[in-house]
């Protein structure tokens, strides 16, 4: 398995983004100077920071003294800024909308303008639309390549996999395969006695993905089916334990085999949350979202507000989420790899953009401090992905993707949100 994985990370990386040598300085150097550097590895910031970004890669990064900016370059002052990596949603999703008119790839192009307007640079859309998910994940690399990307750049599993039996699940992996996919998602879902919860089930799966060359992602909720995805090989776990504490062993099984944890906090909070008119309904940083609006209204109405409020299910969720969490936290403590993941755009309320900055939030009210959020949210959840050698922190060799911001993310987290530019690829983006 070592072995697999490492030729299969190392695959995955070249059909992802391919790399790009560095071309000598021309028009298409940049340098920003002056501002707060995170660079997204978790490493203490960098006062008056230079990055240097030539066609499309990082050239140079450090404290101004160290770093010489090439004749010729385009230089922005971001004096008294603070500079950190591109946000990447580890578990999000790019799917259509029945209640839209518009055709499908434009829609699915809107919504990763939509994610970049907020910061959020790099996508993993783990259940999706299929062949229009993949022709769009596509045409987002080559533009990157060709440095003209002004959205976010997008990963994709194609359909979530469910299976009648072993058989029929080794099948469904093997045509999802042969879309050109990314990465392969499974959902344990339905009756406890439905054939994807069975282990014979999920396990034949894991093993052909892997066959095939790809990672596999599973959805669960209870500790006893994440430990059984665990024993069987899962490559990612895409949400919380949320029925109890995770034990110490299952923790250790977890860490030893470097499977990466994606909380989606605030999947549950949209669960519940439109029982009553949320707070972040009034926040400038969602309100100026013009997309944002129908669904607002939608969710607002007290009809719907009253459904959720009456129904049990929803209900139930809130406790599931502070369960959720205290496993982030001990998870987190224990030295598992955390990466920031939403389930935005999957269902009413989960806001494409938006959300990413919400659930940062939650990993801090969780025990986590500014710094492992941030990291979480850039570093990590490219080394969940294997995309880290293309995008994540910002070091020399990496794309240029960073964010601008009026105020540290380190003394408040919350500070995301004061986003002023964005830049993919070295170039900055509306």
């Amino acid at each position: 398995m070592p072995v697999f994985k490492a030729l299969s990370r190392k695959l995955l990386g070249l059909c992802a983004l391919p790399l790009i040598v560095a071309a000598p300085v021309s028009a298409e150097t940049v340098a920003l100077s002056g501002a707060t550097l995170i660079d997204g590895t978790g490493a203490a910031p960098v006062s008056d920071s230079v990055i240097v970004v030539t066609d499309g890669r990082i050239t140079a990064v450090g404290p101004r003294a160290s770093v010489s900016i090439p004749a010729g370059a385009r230089t922005v002052n971001v004096s008294g800024k603070t500079i950190m990596p591109g946000i990447i949603n580890a578990h999000a999703h790019v799917e259509g909308n029945r209640r839209s008119t518009a055709p499908l790839p434009q829609q699915l192009s809107d919504q990763l303008a939509l994610y970049a307007r907020y910061g959020v640079t790099t996508v993993y859309s783990l259940g999706d639309d299929g062949v229009e998910s993949v022709k769009l994940a596509r045409e987002t690399r080559q533009k990157s390549q060709a440095g003209t990307l002004d959205r976010a750049r997008l990963f994709v599993s194609g359909p979530v996999l469910n299976a009648t039996d072993a058989a029929n699940g080794r099948t469904n992996v093997t045509e999802n395969a042969a879309r050109g996919v990314d990465i392969i998602k499974v959902r344990l879902e339905g009756p406890a006695n439905a054939p994807i919860r069975q282990p014979a089930v999920y396990g034949a799966m894991i093993d052909q993905a892997h066959k095939e060359g790809k990672r596999i992602a599973i959805h669960m909720f209870t500790a006893d089916e994440t430990k059984g995805v665990v024993d069987a090989g899962v490559d990612v776990l895409a949400h919380s334990i949320r029925d109890r504490d995770a034990d110490p062993a299952l923790i250790g099984a977890i860490k030893a085999r470097n499977i990466p944890y994606i909380p989606t906090l605030t999947r549950d909070l949209s669960v519940f949350v439109y029982e009553s008119k949320p707070d972040f309904a009034a926040d400038p940083f969602f309100t100026k979202e013009a997309a944002y609006r129908p669904t607002l209204e939608m969710v607002s109405a007290p009809e719907f507000q009253a459904r959720i409020k009456n129904d049990p299910s929803a209900q139930a969720i809130k406790p599931a989420l502070e369960q959720a969490k205290r496993n982030l936290k001990a998870l987190s403590d224990a030295g598992v790899l955390i990466a920031m993941g939403t389930d935005s755009g999957a269902g009413i309320g989960r806001w494409q953009g938006y959300f990413e900055h919400v659930e940062m939030a939650m990993m801090a009210q969780a025990g986590l401090t500014p710094m492992q959020v941030i990291v979480a949210a850039t570093g990590n959840a490219a080394k969940a992905m294997q995309i880290d050698d293309q995008v994540g922190t910002l070091q020399p060799g990496k794309r240029g993707d960073l964010l601008v911001l009026a105020a540290s993310p380190l003394t408040d987290i919350t500070h995301t949100k004061t986003l002023e530019q964005v830049w993919i690829d070295g170039r900055r983006v509306n």
